[in-house]
């Protein structure tokens, strides 16, 4: 039976405060009343805190303010912190939980400006542990408190004391008072306001704990579900385990819907060529999950077969099977299935791989001699082209799909990619996509994926660039009459080592977060327009096997004159702790902006003084 919040609520704010646990108190009572004294039985079942409830909860931080929607029944959690230390909230009253059972944590998260995190409080203990720390996702998150703690994402944090981390939960068994901040953030270690809006929050302390979730199906071959495209559905069947629990709630759901589809009951369709990948997720503890492999087939996997329907189709510009085309492309025919391709070097273009996709980025200019020039070298019937040369035999027969018409070539020496287009004048052409299927002379069958972008080129820099003081700034506090935003911020120390640029964290002494960056010139792309970003990262340091040093890409938004910013706070568009090459695309909310280029000494938790990273260049486009 769910708890009446009133019955629960006003006796917990009253006298208990727990080390570390902020400003909020509480007092236990059997009978609803307050008394300092007594001791509150509770039996775990569900208590539910509503919107207004979490309004009139104690101030987790000095900063966190907390209001009540009438008019949507919605609380709105507001980070007012000014500093560093950007996040504020709240802090519920205090309970006993019970760590011999699940302790089970839910929150109905409307929006979240930013990021949102949530701790837990332990009587006694001066670390609060994280809970939660997501990048804003919406909807009911639902978890066990104790293994979300103790899972890898926190690991990480190497919070002080560990709270078991490699040796399990230190209060396992054990009854101790706790409360939880639910905390709005800002992006990391900037000065940044933060909003969380939520339409309620629930903890339950009576179940046994999730320890995983099972799929099955007599369809199930291993850990496969392999059907044939517009196979009758399946029906999986979901269980949380141990069978004892008795929230058998589970949420299901697909990688690529447009392969295969899954209803809330399990039910899977089976709706295009391709691999994916089913989830079934416990609804209470959504830390448990178990995944399925779902491999969806055209029928056409043996490549004499594929071969033979290649020939039935028609060519010649035709439409007509190009769905049919689609789905022989997207078959699994073998192992070694993507062809080597090689792109003739031009100057109004520039290409790289995202997976197994060739991506050229077009951005010719008819202002640009050198780009009419070489178009015109390469014009043929009104079209500008350039050449894809491919690795094989000496001959083979191509079949290709270009933006939803199929065409069969022999190929000789090269194939020919449009890009740009003249009758009176010259202009680019628009998004180009290519799907091709190779046959070469000796029978072996290969396939390549092409995307040429029309784009603009917004920016492009090479490691010497980044040394180059009209193109980039690095923040210089002794500089803020000249420039009080871009010189109030962290910089990097930066050197060019061979063709790497090399950027090391300088943070200020007074500063908590290590981190660091530099600051491009002024640019500006079309409004609305997607804008895509290519960084190759070279090198990145570690402190441990936890603390790696991080890249990070934000942005400063200015009004149309150019000089008037919109926000003194560098909004956060990526980051990541990974090598290689960093392919981001995003939509500006201002056509004007400043990018932020930031190394930082990890994430939240344990910093990296001496974080550094290397860089080869930086390239950004606007995507027509």
């Amino acid at each position: 039976m769910k708890k009446n919040l009133m019955t629960l609520l006003l006796p917990l704010l009253v006298t208990l405060t727990l080390s570390g646990c902020g400003p909020s108190s509480a007092s236990e009572s059997s009978s609803g009343t307050s008394s300092g004294s007594s001791s509150q039985v509770w039996d775990g079942s569900s208590i539910i805190y509503s919107a207004n409830d979490i309004s009139e909860f104690g101030s987790g931080t000095p900063s966190g303010v907390a209001n009540y929607n009438e008019a949507n029944d919605q609380v709105v959690i507001w980070n007012t912190d000014a500093s560093l230390d950007n996040y504020g909230g709240v802090q519920t009253p205090a309970l006993s939980l019970d760590f011999s059972k699940a302790v089970i944590f839910e929150m109905q998260v409307i929006s979240s400006y930013s990021q949102y995190i949530v701790k837990l409080a332990v009587e006694g203990e001066l670390e609060n542990y994280y809970v939660l720390s997501d990048d804003g996702t919406p909807g009911t998150i639902s978890i066990n408190v104790v293994d979300a703690m103790l899972c890898a994402k926190y690991r990480g944090k190497r919070t002080q004391p560990d709270p078991g981390y490699d040796t399990g939960w230190h209060f396992s068994g054990l009854t101790k008072k706790c409360s939880f901040y639910i905390l709005a953030k800002g992006p990391d270690g900037e000065r940044q306001t933060a909003e969380l809006i939520l339409d309620h929050i629930s903890i339950s302390n009576d179940q046994t704990a999730v320890t995983g979730v099972q799929i099955t199906s007599d369809q199930i071959s291993g850990n496969t579900l392999t059907k044939l495209k517009g196979s009758e559905s399946v029906q999986l069947n979901g269980a949380i385990l141990p069978s004892i629990v008795t929230e058998q709630g589970i949420l299901w759901s697909s990688a690529d819907e447009t392969i295969a589809n899954v209803d809330s009951d399990g039910n899977v369709s089976f709706i295009g060529v391709g691999k994916t990948v089913i989830t079934a997720k416990s609804q209470i503890d959504q830390s448990k999950t178990a995944t399925l492999d779902v491999d969806v087939t055209s029928g056409f996997e043996n490549t004499s077969t594929l071969k033979s329907e290649l020939t039935s189709l028609t060519y010649g510009g035709s439409a007509t099977d190009v769905a049919h085309f689609t789905d022989l492309f997207r078959t699994s025919w073998g192992t070694s299935i993507i062809q080597t391709v090689g792109l003739e070097s031009m100057s109004a273009l520039d290409d790289h791989l995202e997976g197994t996709n060739i991506v050229v980025e077009n951005y010719f200019s008819a202002s640009n001699s050198t780009f009419v020039n070489e178009a015109t070298a390469h014009l043929t019937s009104g079209k500008a082209h350039f050449a894809l040369t491919l690795t094989g035999t000496s001959s083979a027969t191509v079949y290709r799909n270009i933006d939803g018409a199929l065409y069969q070539e022999t190929y000789s020496s090269g194939l020919a990619v449009n890009y740009a287009a003249f009758s009176s004048t010259w202009s680019k052409l628009a998004t180009y996509t290519e799907q091709t299927i190779v046959v070469w002379g000796n029978g072996s069958v290969y396939k390549y994926d092409l995307t040429v972008l029309g784009s603009e080129s917004i920016g492009s820099y090479q490691s010497s660039d980044f040394m180059n003081t009209n193109l980039w700034t690095i923040p210089d506090r002794t500089k803020q009459s000249l420039d009080p935003v871009v010189h109030a911020l962290s910089p990097a120390a930066i050197s060019v080592s061979g063709s790497s640029l090399v950027m090391h964290q300088n943070k200020y002494p007074e500063a908590k977060y290590c981190f660091g960056g530099i600051v491009s010139n002024l640019l500006t792309s079309p409004e609305g327009q997607p804008v895509q970003m290519l960084l190759n990262v070279t090198a990145l340091n570690q402190m441990n096997d936890y603390v790696k040093t991080m890249w990070e890409i934000k942005i400063l938004y200015y009004q149309s004159n150019g000089t008037t910013v919109v926000s003194s706070n560098p909004l956060k568009v990526q980051s990541g702790n990974t090598t290689g090459l960093q392919s981001v695309t995003f939509t500006p909310a201002y056509n004007h902006y400043r990018f932020y280029l930031v190394v930082n000494g990890s994430d939240i938790g344990d910093q990296f003084p001496d974080a550094e990273m290397q860089l080869s260049y930086f390239k950004i486009y606007s995507i027509a």
